[in-house]
């Protein structure tokens, strides 16, 4: 009996590898579909011809341990983002290797190879700033935490265009819209010439809330843009999470609608909260607007 028992024991531990889920949680975990995709357990990189044992360890590092959905091009392109984010614009990856530890696992632990090829290295030379006009050139360029001569990141480029557009999203310009452009020089450097169109400055119009009276009173009771104020389309993001308790579990950002008035330049905002109601479930429309969008999340590349 003690055998059989000892025989089992060992069966069991055998295949524990197969049911034990790897951690990834956090910012680690980039999957979209959390019952499958890779953990990262090991990254190689070779192919790179300027870069030291030391700075590749700490690029592999960023990836190690991460958990993506298993898609190459998806990790081809975080590869790349990799060392654009440390100026070398001109990267190629040739070729990425997955290569399963664990292929019946939950994410499947790999090894994750890269063949590339880094290029040059460039630096900030100019950040430049064309059609704007709600915000001083010197306000803008603050947003920018990279000087002239810094190692041209990607990442903080991007955090420095996102700065722009909560500056005009939260003043009024939900209809802001950049195209981000950039010049290489001979010298290594690069320059980068941010093209704005903020379109009209929006205010405050109606709060519309379709739930029970008693909740609305209580919700509208809590909402501080009054009419007429310069709308602040970061202000319902702040809304929400104070006063989540109140608000149904799924509801989120994406569920408020937003209905421009442009006769006036006004903005009526919708909160559907219950699915119930008719007025939850017709689709809002723009008055007398042509068609556009929320400010996008512009890159400095194509």
């Amino acid at each position: 009996m003690r055998r059989i028992r000892s025989f089992a024991a060992l069966l069991v531990f055998a295949f524990l590898p197969t049911f034990l889920h790897p951690e990834c949680t956090g910012d680690h975990d980039q999957r979209s579909n959390k019952a499958s995709g890779l953990l990262i357990t090991d990254f190689s990189i070779s192919g790179t011809h300027t870069l030291s044992s030391e700075e590749l360890a700490r690029i592999t590092s960023e990836l190690t341990g991460s958990c993506f959905d298993e898609n190459t091009e998806e990790l081809t392109e975080r590869i790349e983002a990799l060392f654009k984010n440390r100026g070398y614009m001109e990267t190629m990856v040739k070729n990425v290797y997955i290569r399963p530890n664990d292929p019946l696992a939950i994410p499947k632990p790999v090894s994750l190879e890269a063949e590339v090829v880094e290029g040059r290295r460039f630096k900030v030379a100019a950040i430049e700033f064309v059609g704007n006009h709600a915000f001083s050139t010197s306000k803008l360029r603050s947003e920018f935490s990279l000087k002239k001569g810094d190692l041209f990141a990607r990442n903080k480029i991007g955090t420095g265009i996102e700065g722009i557009r909560d500056l005009y999203v939260s003043d009024g310009f939900i209809d802001w819209i950049a195209s981000a452009g950039t010049a290489r020089r001979s010298d290594g450097s690069v320059a980068l010439t941010l093209t704005v169109a903020e379109g009209p400055q929006y205010r405050m119009g109606k709060l519309e809330i379709f739930t029970k009276k008693e909740l609305a009173d209580t919700l509208r009771t809590d909402w501080e843009l009054p009419e007429g104020a310069v709308f602040d389309l970061k202000y319902i993001e702040k809304y929400i999470d104070r006063n989540r308790s109140r608000l149904p579990a799924a509801f989120n950002r994406a569920d408020v609608q937003i209905i421009r008035d442009c006769r006036d330049f006004s903005v009526v905002v919708r909160l559907p909260l219950d699915g119930t109601d008719p007025r939850s479930q017709s689709l809002p429309q723009n008055i007398d607007c042509k068609p556009s969008h929320e400010a996008p999340q512009s890159s400095p590349e194509n």
